[in-house]
C-alpha cells in the first residue's frame, strides 16, 4: 500500500512539471493566439480538480442585480444548482455574481499592477443578494426574514468569488514584489527558473533543463478568515454555529493541508486539498434572488 501512495505522490508530481512544461511553451509570436492556448491548459488544471458539481467557463462577464458588471473573466468557476444565466448567446455569457465561486485571470510574462487593480475592483464592486424565496425540506426559506419576521441569522449573508491569478513568470518571484499579486486570494504562478535552465549532468556532462515549478500563494491563513470573507458581508460572528467553532476554525491554517517529504514539494497536490476545503467552506451557492433581477431590468425600463 505504501507504494500506491508513493506512486500517486510521483504522479501528481510529473503532472506539476509537465502543466509547467506546457505553459512555457513558445508556441506562437501571436500574442493572443498564445493567452488562448495558456488559458486552455489552466482551463484543463481547474477541470481535473474542481468537483463535478461546478461548471468552468471561459471569457464570461459576472453580473450583479445593481446592474454591475465586471471586467471579462479569463476563467470562471460557478456552480448553476440555483441560478440561471442572466445572458447566455454563443459565447457570450453573464453569470449571476450569486452562482460564482472563483474567477481567474491568466497572465503570461509580465503583470501590469494597474490592470490588475481594476480588475480586481470589478469583481469586489459586485454584491449578491439573499432576497430569495425557495421551498426547502422543512421550511419556506424567504430571503433575510425568519418565519416570524425577525432578521435572519444565517451564516452565509452575502458571498464574493475567490479571486485567483495564474501567471508564468520566468524565475520563482519574490513575496515582497507584489505587482499587483495583493490584489488576489489565491497566486498561482509556473515558474522555470531562468537560471537552472541549462544545468550540467554530472554522468554525460550534457546540458539538461531544469524542470519547472508551481508556487501557489494564499492570501487566507486559517478556516476561520475563509469563511468570514466568502460568506458574510459584515464579517461578524454574529452566528452562534461560528461563535462556537471560531477557535476549531482558526487553529486549521491553509498550511496545514500541504503535502510534502525531507526532498520534495508535492504543491498540485497539496492544493487539491487546500483550494477544495475552501471550495467547501463555501458550500452551496447562494440561493438565487429572482425578484431583486427582476427589479433590476423594470428599474431600466422606468428610466428610458
Amino acid at each position: 500500500m505504501s507504494n500506491i501512495i508513493r506512486d500517486i505522490k510521483e504522479n501528481y508530481l510529473k503532472m506539476e512539471r509537465e502543466l509547467v512544461t506546457q505553459l512555457n511553451y513558445d508556441v506562437t509570436n501571436h500574442q493572443l493566439t498564445a493567452g488562448s492556448y495558456r488559458e486552455e491548459i489552466w482551463v484543463n488544471f481547474f477541470t481535473r480538480i474542481v468537483p463535478k458539481k461546478f461548471n468552468i467557463a471561459r471569457s464570461v462577464f459576472i453580473i450583479d442585480s445593481n446592474q454591475n458588471v465586471s471586467k471579462e473573466v479569463d476563467i470562471a468557476i460557478y456552480d448553476e444548482q440555483y441560478t440561471p444565466y442572466i445572458f447566455n448567446y454563443g459565447l457570450i455569457k453573464f453569470i449571476p455574481v450569486e452562482a460564482v465561486a472563483a474567477v481567474v485571470q491568466c497572465k503570461s510574462r509580465n503583470l501590469n499592477p494597474e490592470d490588475l487593480k481594476e480588475w480586481a475592483d470589478s469583481i469586489d464592486v459586485l454584491k449578491t443578494s439573499n432576497d430569495s424565496i425557495v421551498r426547502l425540506a422543512t421550511y419556506i426559506h424567504i430571503g433575510k426574514l425568519k418565519e416570524d419576521g425577525s432578521e435572519n441569522n444565517t451564516i452565509q449573508t452575502a458571498t464574493r468569488p475567490i479571486k485567483i491569478l495564474c501567471h508564468i513568470p520566468v524565475d520563482e518571484t519574490n513575496t515582497d514584489d507584489s505587482k499587483g499579486r495583493n490584489k488576489f486570494d489565491i497566486v498561482i504562478e509556473a515558474y522555470q527558473n531562468s537560471k537552472s535552465d541549462k544545468n550540467k549532468d554530472k554522468n554525460t556532462s550534457k546540458e539538461v533543463s531544469h524542470e519547472g515549478n508551481l508556487k501557489i500563494t494564499f492570501a487566507d491563513k486559517d478556516l476561520l478568515e475563509v469563511l468570514q470573507k466568502y460568506n458574510q458581508a459584515d464579517m461578524k460572528l454574529n452566528s452562534k454555529t461560528i461563535i462556537k467553532n471560531s477557535e476549531k476554525l482558526k487553529e486549521r491554517k491553509i498550511g496545514d493541508y500541504k503535502v510534502s517529504d525531507k526532498t520534495k514539494k508535492y504543491t498540485l497536490l497539496s492544493f487539491i486539498f487546500q483550494f477544495n476545503q475552501i471550495l467547501m467552506m463555501i458550500n452551496n451557492p447562494m440561493f438565487f434572488p429572482h425578484k431583486t433581477y427582476v427589479d433590476m431590468f423594470n428599474n431600466d425600463i422606468q428610466e428610458e
